[in-house]
């Protein structure tokens, strides 16, 4: 008998090990306004959002324009450096299953703590999602170029409208200001919102350059904390006249950039100084996912084109230097699928399990 308890003991322990060796530590940080307010509210909670965000590409550009540099620093050409990344590999149909236990979990905490889950259809006969859309899991789709948004079956949720790129949006400045309304027309229910990111690039290091394009690209997965998603914009053709004289002008090289932070949030109350409770919870630091995609990195190099006029140059050294310049990299890698998704779920609900530990302890 002593034996098998032996030997149980050690697969948990075993299992335990592999399980760190995942993830890095998770560590959390949150900040709760109104905890003793928040006690005395109904044992109600909305899930406003659930979303489950994991990043497959990743492309970026530099730009260097060229100019006439005068007798000394010459004519230069301009220059553009293009890096892209892939993730292979990838099972979305495993993926929706992991991000289903993660809201599966998170539903059956709150209803073990005692708490109400409120349905969609009741918040959708509220002032505050008049003429909005409802839309309902399981959903995978690309909001971003590169980042794939997951959204768990048996989930329901309401938005305002969607763009011509799919990218659903929740009013006026991503729907600031919508829990504390939202709260009050369900009668002072919390408002649970949960937003997750995991991301495997990162920016390089491109200082000194010098007169070129350079852009780096680095692979590391992890669940972030706060990290600023860019993607370069893409121009596209005015069809009419009007709209090629007056259409808007972008730069060569821009990029939009998007928030992303991982985050748990619970709010209660009516908007006013002190009436609203809040509950903010997120990561003090990115929880590296290991054993899946090994630290690269990949680099676009284009050196501008550059003409000094001598006794020995001709007009066709001119052209020759003054013609833009193009630099390409793209790498795909191939992960595990399995291991992927696997390290993916362990960050997430580890990160849900330690919010949810440290709101609860605050509320009783």
């Amino acid at each position: 008998m002593k034996k098998i308890n032996y030997l149980i003991a050690a697969i948990f322990f075993i299992s335990l090990s592999a399980f760190a060796q995942d993830i890095e530590e998770v560590k959390i940080k949150s900040k709760f306004y109104g905890a003793n307010k928040m006690k005395k509210a109904p044992k109600k909670i909305y899930i406003n959002s659930f979303n489950v965000n994991y990043e497959i590409y990743k492309e970026a550009i530099d730009f260097k324009a060229g100019g006439n540099g005068g007798r000394i620093g010459g004519n230069t050409s301009n220059a553009t450096a293009k890096a892209a990344i892939g993730l292979g590999g990838i099972d979305a149909n495993k993926m929706q299953v992991k991000t289903n236990e993660l809201y599966q979990n998170f539903i059956n905490r709150l209803k073990n703590e005692g708490f109400e889950i409120v349905a969609a259809e009741e918040a959708g006969k509220t002032d505050v999602f008049k003429n909005w859309q409802k839309a309902s899991g399981p959903i995978i789709q690309e909001n971003l170029t590169g980042i794939i948004n997951c959204i768990p079956q048996d989930y329901s949720f309401y938005y305002k409208r969607k763009t011509t790129d799919g990218e659903i949006k929740k009013g006026f400045l991503g729907g600031i200001g919508l829990q504390p309304k939202l709260s009050k027309a369900l009668g002072d229910a919390i408002i649970a919102d949960v937003n997750l990111y995991v991301m495997f690039s990162e920016p390089g290091s491109d200082w000194m350059k010098g007169k070129a394009a350079k852009v780096k690209i680095k692979t590391n997965l992890r669940l972030v904390n706060n990290h600023a998603i860019s993607i370069p914009q893409k121009f596209k053709k005015k069809k009419s006249t009007l709209g090629k004289l007056f259409g808007s002008v972008k730069i060569k090289g821009a990029t939009d950039t998007y928030p992303a932070i991982s985050s748990v949030q619970f709010t209660q109350g009516k908007i006013g100084l002190g009436a609203t409770s809040q509950f903010n919870g997120n990561l003090k630091e990115d929880v590296e996912i290991n054993n899946i995609l090994k630290k690269q990195k990949i680099v676009a190099y284009q050196k501008q084109g550059s003409f000094v006029p001598t006794s020995f140059t001709t007009f066709s050294n001119y052209l020759d230097a003054k013609a833009d310049r193009f630099s390409t990299t793209t790498k795909w890698i191939e992960v595990d699928g399995d291991k992927y998704a696997e390290g993916f779920y362990n960050a997430c609900n580890t990160f849900l399990t330690k919010n949810l530990d440290a709101f609860f302890k605050k509320i009783k």
